[in-house]
């Protein structure tokens, strides 16, 4: 079974199965999914995850986000006194002090509500319907994201940027992530691809199939995703399959267990929960990974 004192590792899990639940279903943006209030009131506008166009009338002041990495990301903008409520796996210090909704999926609804957001910032699909229904009827103007890949991390941070009217900002992130991920791949270059597998504990384990945020951060890093044909973004793999594939180095999620058989004769890497949210940490990540397949000892 999975052993999870992280809190990031428990909220890895949740993110997977929604995206296992969601998948297939995203709709593209410009949809004709309804408005949060008339585009023609506002220049702050979006294009969602679910194809849904939010507008503001004015920039968000008071937002509640339900998904960390974008908490994160609201922070990196310098826009954390705008967040007036988190959830129980948000555990950034800077927001530790605020008042919590419960989980990202099925929150406390009356406490959201409670918090008098202008924004509600939620995960995309079908895992939790409840929750933009309620905030429909609420009045209440919500952003369904979806980070399932890196470039889903410079998308919702524009999106973001946008209705904060943080639009310089927004970009000034985005220019440093792209810069930092840059700077990986000119360190891999040249290389020899690794044979890697991320696996999340289990039994069976679960991995990252192809697509992923995590298998393109393997990509990017230089290594192969060798259990990249999972048949699903996120899901369980036999262990037969991982004992016979090549594989060179096991990425271990934080707090993950796994049978150790699978583990014999590979290098295992444990890496720190904060490698799984696709949000601003996106180039340390990519960094950690790169050093982790390559047998970098960073001090």
């Amino acid at each position: 079974m999975i052993r999870r004192p992280a809190v990031s590792a428990r909220w890895v899990a949740l993110m997977a199965l929604a995206l296992v639940a969601a998948c297939g279903e995203r709709p593209q943006p410009g949809g004709d999914g309804p408005p949060s209030t008339s585009a023609a009131e506002s220049t702050l506008q979006v294009a969602d995850a679910e194809g849904r166009t939010v507008a503001l009338p004015a920039p968000a002041r008071r937002v509640v986000s339900l998904v960390p990495s974008i908490t994160s990301t609201v922070v990196a903008l310098g826009a954390g006194d705008r967040l007036v409520g988190r959830t129980d796996f948000d555990t950034e210090a800077a927001v530790l002090e605020l008042p919590t909704v419960g989980g990202g999926l099925g929150p406390d609804l009356e406490s959201l509500a409670a918090l008098d957001p202008d924004l509600v910032i939620r995960f995309a699909g079908e895992s939790d319907r409840a929750t933009p229904d309620r905030l429909d009827d609420l009045g209440i103007p919500h952003l369904a994201v979806r980070p399932d890949r890196v470039a889903d991390v410079f998308t919702i941070v524009e999106w973001v940027g946008r209705l904060l009217a943080l639009d310089d900002e927004a970009a000034e992130l985005n220019a440093r992530l792209q810069g930092e991920l840059d700077a990986v791949r000119a360190e891999v270059s040249g290389r020899a691809p690794v044979q890697a597998a991320w696996l999340m504990g289990g039994s069976p384990p679960w991995t990252a199939g192809e697509g992923t945020y995590i298998d393109e951060l393997i990509t990017l890093a230089g290594g192969v995703n060798a259990l990249g044909d999972v048949g699903a973004l996120y899901g369980a793999v036999s262990p037969e399959v991982v004992a016979t594939r090549e594989i060179e180095v096991v990425l271990l999620s934080e707090g993950a267990e796994v049978d150790a058989r699978l583990l014999e004769g590979r290098r295992v890497v444990r890496l720190p929960s904060s490698v799984q949210q696709p949000g601003p940490g996106l180039g340390d990540a990519a960094r950690a990974v790169a050093d982790a397949l390559h047998g970098v000892d960073r001090p």
